[in-house]
């Protein structure tokens, strides 16, 4: 199996439509992952990730097959050194290493490609298999938000993990 982040392209639309279309993805991302997932949504999404210079966001590719993908919001102002990311996986590829991997892809590009000290990550605490992929990537958990998520009518604690510069 060939695990590699990839520029996003108009020939990644039918996997991203067969694969982000899945309400158990949506119940472990935030509200503007769009669900039920449209052919639109998927044409803005590749156009909006084209136009980034540098890319913030790839495909994570099992042999050749976008099936999920990893990016970066970078911020400003007093945040400037900090970056958040996030991503997802396609139900089918959970529990085989394959975001622990893109992961660790990813964070080597941030760090060579952007003016950061801090990448960091929240996850809600439904999701503990995300938790364990940052765990595995040297992300330390800094902080709980309690009752800091509200999601599918009910509110959760928000776990923040953290990976400074080596």
């Amino acid at each position: 199996m060939s695990i590699e982040l990839l520029l996003w392209k108009e020939a990644d639309i039918p996997s991203i439509l067969q694969h982000a279309n899945n309400r158990n993805i949506w119940n472990h991302v935030r509200d503007d992952f769009p669900h039920p997932y449209t052919q639109k949504d998927a044409e803005e999404w590749i156009a909006r990730n084209k136009a980034q210079d540098p890319p913030t966001s790839f495909s994570i590719s099992v042999d050749g097959k976008a099936v999920g993908a990893v990016g970066v919001v970078l911020k400003s102002d007093v945040y400037r050194k900090n970056a958040e990311i996030g991503y997802w996986l396609a139900e089918p590829f959970w529990n085989q290493g394959i975001t622990s991997e893109a992961v660790r892809l990813f964070c080597s590009y941030c760090f060579a490609s952007f003016d950061v000290a801090r990448l960091y990550a929240g996850v809600f605490a439904n999701n503990p298999a995300s938790m364990r992929v940052l765990d595995k990537n040297g992300f330390q958990q800094e902080a709980i938000l309690h009752s800091a998520v509200y999601k599918n009518a009910s509110l959760m604690d928000e776990y923040i993990f953290a990976r400074l510069r080596s």
